[in-house]
Order: C-alpha cells, then sequence, then structure tokens
C-alpha cells in the first residue's frame, strides 16, 4: 500500500522538477505536499511571489490527476515508487540535501544496500578505458562482497560497466534521464530488459516528462547519491561524469578516479580530479575496499602473505599501478603511460621481476603477479 500523501508528493515533484530543493523543504516547513495543495491563491500569495506559475500549477487539479494516473500505471507495471518515509528509500540516497522525494524503479534489485558503487565516464571510451573499467568490475565481484554497481546507461564507460557487472554475477542499477516507458539511448534496450532481470532501472522522472539536456545533469545527483563511492574511469576535461564526481564530492562520499596519461584528452577530467583533490587515484580494488571500510570476503585458507603496494620508488608503483589496471603492457605501452625513459624502466621493470612483484612475458611484455 501507497501512503495516503503519495499521490500529493508525486504532482509536487512534477512542478518543482528542477528545482529539487523546493519539495523537501515545502513538506519539512508544512508537514506534509497535502497541505499546500489544501492553500488558496492567498495563501500560496504568502509563500511564493504572487506572479509565479507555480501557484496556478498547484491550484489546477491537471497534476493531481496525472499523479493519480501514474499511480495506477505502476501499479499494473509492476514498477515500485519508492517514497522517502518508505524502509527501503536507499539510505545514501535519504541522506543528500537534494534527494528527490519520490522516484520510480522496475526489476529485481534491492536498493536498500550499503554496498553500492557508482562507476561513470565518458560517452567516447578508449579500450584503455573499456579495459580499466571491466578490471575494476571484475576485481569488485572477485572480492566476495557483491556490491551493487550503479551507472547512466549512457554510451561508453557507463553501458561497459552495466554490461561487466551483469557478466560477472553482480547486480547493476540504470539511473535514466528519462521516464521508465522510454529508454535512452534506444539501442540499450536490449541491454535494459537484463539488467531489469538483475538489476533495476530507476529515474525520478514521471511519464510524460519532457527530454531535456538538464534532464541528465539531475539525474547525475542519483547516481552519485545512492552510492558510498563512484569511480570515474575516463573523463574529457568538461562532461557528466566530473558533474557525477563534484556531486558525490559534495555529499562526502569517496571519490576515485583511473589517472591516464598527461597528453590524453580522454584522461583530462580523471587527471584533474585528482589535482583537485576531489578525487583519489585509484590503484587497486583493495584500496577502494579499505577506504570504505569494507572487508573483502576471503576463500577459505587465503592469507595476505604480499603487500598490496610497493613501498619504495614511487615510480616503480606507477608502474605497478599501470600494469594492475591492465592485463598486460608492453615496454613501450609502459612508457606512454608511465612518461619514464625506456632505459631507466627497463631497470626498474627488472629490479620488480627479481623482487617478485611481475612476471616478463614473450613479446617484451609485462604482467603484475
Amino acid at each position: 500500500m501507497y501512503p495516503d500523501d503519495l499521490l500529493y508528493d508525486i504532482a509536487l515533484s512534477k512542478i518543482f522538477r528542477y528545482r529539487v530543493n523546493i519539495p523537501v523543504s515545502i513538506i519539512d516547513n508544512l508537514g506534509s505536499a497535502k497541505a499546500l495543495f489544501e492553500m488558496n491563491r492567498e495563501m500560496l500569495g504568502e509563500i511564493f511571489n504572487p506572479g509565479q506559475v507555480c501557484i496556478d500549477e498547484i491550484l489546477n487539479h491537471k497534476n493531481l490527476e496525472e499523479a493519480s494516473a501514474e499511480i495506477e500505471w505502476c501499479r499494473e507495471k509492476g514498477i515500485r515508487i519508492h517514497h522517502r518515509d518508505d524502509e527501503d528509500f536507499p539510505p545514501k540516497l535519504r541522506n543528500c540535501p537534494d534527494a528527490p522525494v519520490v522516484f520510480f524503479s522496475f526489476g529485481n534489485c534491492s536498493l536498500n544496500t550499503e554496498k553500492i558503487v557508482s562507476v561513470v565516464g565518458t560517452r567516447l571510451a578508449s579500450s584503455y578505458g573499456e579495459n580499466s573499467c571491466r578490471k575494476i568490475i571484475g576485481e569488485l565481484s572477485q572480492s566476495g562482497l557483491k556490491p551493487v554497481i550503479a551507472s547512466g546507461l549512457a554510451f561508453g564507460i557507463d553501458i561497459t560497466a552495466h554490461l561487466a557487472a551483469l557478466d560477472s554475477g553482480l547486480d547493476t542499477i540504470a539511473v535514466l534521464a528519462n521516464p521508465l516507458d522510454r529508454i535512452y539511448p534506444v539501442s540499450h534496450t536490449s541491454h535494459a530488459r537484463r539488467i531489469v532481470k538483475q538489476g533495476a532501472l530507476i529515474t525520478e522522472f514521471a511519464r510524460g516528462s519532457e527530454s531535456f539536456k538538464i534532464n541528465f545533469v539531475q539525474r547525475n545527483r542519483l547516481i552519485a547519491g545512492i552510492a558510498s563511492a563512484t569511480i570515474v574511469v575516463e573523463s574529457r576535461a568538461r562532461g557528466g561524469a566530473l558533474i557525477t564526481a563534484e556531486l558525490a564530492h559534495s555529499y562526502s562520499r569517496e571519490v576515485f578516479a583511473v589517472p591516464g596519461r598527461i597528453s590524453d584528452l580522454r584522461s583530462e577530467g580523471c587527471n584533474n580530479l585528482v589535482a583537485k583533490n576531489i578525487a583519489t587515484i585509484y590503484t587497486s580494488v583493495d584500496e577502494l575496499l579499505a577506504s570504505l571500510g569494507w572487508d573483502r570476503e576471503k576463500p577459505a585458507g587465503e592469507t595476505d602473505e604480499r603487500k598490496l603496494f610497493y613501498e619504495g620508488d614511487p615510480d616503480k608503483e606507477k608502474i605497478l599501478v599501470a600494469l594492475r589496471l591492465n592485463p598486460e603492457l608492453n615496454i613501450d605501452e609502459l612508457h606512454g603511460i608511465t612518461g619514464q625513459k625506456i632505459h631507466e624502466l627497463t631497470a626498474r621493470l627488472l629490479e620488480l621481476e627479481i623482487e617478485g612483484y611481475l612476471c616478463s612475458l614473450p613479446g617484451n611484455r609485462y604482467s603484475v603477479v
């Protein structure tokens, strides 16, 4: 059963769709959204400027009628409406100052879990970015903690993250910038069907909501707010992934960025996040879990015989970071990523091999042990 005030909450959210702080403020000050809709024009004029359009929208019953139709449609389709007073409203999201009053979900994934990690990045991902994304999520799966992976269903890093989660046996949440009756991009409809079976689609946009660019900016706060940590895998100097990272930072969540070459435009955003102390440089899944206070579930008999980080020459650590993010690299690729001179790089590779941190492979390639 839905609470009696749900009808008014949905209508209120529709009216103030792009002024997300107002619905929460109204409910906190008046006690309910219903109290606002019971006011006359004179009373509303004491809260808002008399000429504001929202007064007419509140007095017009059209929004309430549309909210009623939305509730009925959700019942028919098996779509859940999450109200911020519900016990299963995502706890992390509830604590955000600009959290939605209501949002919708469709799927088989519980959203009331602490272990959610958002993975975002550029739509124009490189092979380095896609491989890093798959590696990170694969290692999260191997941790045994079964975290839920959240992203935005967009091209590039987003869809790579969703598919990597599905293939690794992890639930995944796709946060939409449109209603549940429209999937964007349309070419990801088949992926959305998979996600519904092994995760969930969520959105705060009711049917009939128009598609504007601002929708994508607005949905980014849900991607950031629902998770304990956000990882930016690859991003240009400007983009939605950076907005998500900055929002997560403002919510006091952990933010990580996968580093890249300073000459690579697709890594410029990630490098800037680290430089501005908004994000921590991503080195390994163990560092991520340690930052979150999540203990890895170890198989019986597994011990920590080796240290995960090289505690010595920082140039050697750069080599190991690059190799942890890539299954194999040759010396030229390592030179490009680390910026180290070939003769110095060769010497450090030999030392790391002798020390047991990496192994050499045919074709002058290297891999961590």
